[in-house]
């Protein structure tokens, strides 16, 4: 489990949803990902002190069917409640993959790749957390211009595919993983499954809560089973929309010291300003799954007052907190992004070297 506080990056990608495997037929003459470059970026995180590296695997479905058009999978249908519950009906604008056949395996060269990825982390001497699924994949279909189509793939993932998807994709994933032990942190069910469970203004969720509870349990439960560490990426440390059987699954796996609770925290009015203690999470021990590198929203916590305006300050600052309030680590975002929550420059690194010499000692 976790015995000292982790301070470690999300490095999410080379390019979002299509790093491992064949690609997306429009894709198909990218080159393939230099896992080489990605272990000499691995390199520089342990050089700073990092010891663990947080990796989207599937992302938001853009290459699943992997290597293959996704209309393979199933027609183009407005997005309604393919399982049995009351909820309403989206947006008729929204649309979703309705599947015709059983959920596709990963072909060799995915698991191949996967494999390049944890060689990558081995020779570096990071740990990985690869994360299967983000919360995009239960979202409606998104065209991208010249490419295939990512999301509304949640009928493939839930309910009567549930069981054929995770054999077909996890538990091929695991074979892997169980060979390179020394490598792997947790295996990470899921990114922010909250977005798509949660419902918005005039319409409902997108993935039924209930079944996607079931998803998240099963999945866990099958990491564990192989000795593993199992984790969720939740927004929320304490989802409203988490069953109570659900919670109850994961709290017993988390006693048994294998499944870890994670948070991740944006200074937000819906989300939060101030970073609760992890005392306070549904589960504990909870992880810091993203903490932002960048000064774009001020963390409204009295601790920080004196640093938060200050660049050279107030991400070790946060760290610090994050530590003091309980949590077992913090992982910033990120490396290789460059949304308003990325920096990532030589004060960015020069405060991770130090928050992370802090944190050893």
């Amino acid at each position: 489990m976790v015995s000292a506080f982790i301070v470690g990056a999300n490095y999410p990608w080379v390019s979002c949803g299509h790093d491992f495997g064949p690609r997306p037929p429009p894709w198909a003459g990218a080159r393939p990902t230099d896992w080489d470059a990605v272990r000499r970026d691995f390199d520089e995180l342990r050089v700073l002190g990092l010891s663990v590296v947080r990796y989207w695997i599937l992302a938001g479905g853009v290459n699943y069917p992997v290597g293959r058009d996704p209309s393979e999978l199933g027609e183009r249908v407005p997005f309604r409640e393919p399982y049995p519950s009351h909820w309403r009906w989206a947006d008729a604008h929204s649309l979703r993959f309705e599947p015709r056949v059983e959920p596709p395996p990963l072909p060799s060269a995915f698991l191949e790749d996967f494999a390049r990825l944890l060689d990558a982390c081995r020779a570096a001497r990071v740990r990985l957390i690869p994360s299967l699924l983000s919360f995009e994949m239960f979202l409606p279909i998104l065209d991208h211009q010249g490419g295939p189509a990512s999301g509304g793939r949640g009928a493939l993932v839930l309910g009567r595919h549930q069981g054929a998807f995770l054999d077909a994709v996890l538990e091929p994933l695991l074979d892997v993983s169980e060979s390179y032990r020394d490598a792997l942190f947790a295996f990470e069910v899921m990114n922010e499954p909250d977005w798509p469970a949660l419902a918005a203004p005039h319409r409902g969720p997108f993935a039924p809560p209930a079944a996607l509870c079931d998803f998240l349990v099963d999945a866990a439960t099958r990491i564990a089973r192989r000795d593993l560490l199992a984790t969720i990426g939740f927004c929320n440390a304490r989802p409203t929309w988490l069953t109570g059987a659900a919670r109850e699954a994961l709290a017993t796996l988390a006693a048994r010291g294998r499944y870890l609770h994670q948070r991740h925290h944006y200074a937000r009015e819906d989300l939060g300003m101030r970073l609760a203690p992890a005392r306070e999470s549904a589960i504990e021990p909870c992880l810091l799954g993203e903490l932002p590198t960048a000064q774009y929203s001020r963390w409204a916590d009295p601790e920080l007052w004196a640093t938060e305006s200050e660049p050279d300050r107030y991400l070790e600052a946060r760290i610090a907190l994050a530590k003091e309030r309980g949590y077992a680590g913090a992982l910033v975002w990120a490396c290789r992004s460059s949304d308003l929550h990325s920096r990532w420059d030589e004060r960015v690194k020069a405060q991770l070297r130090r928050a992370a010499a802090i944190t050893r000692a």
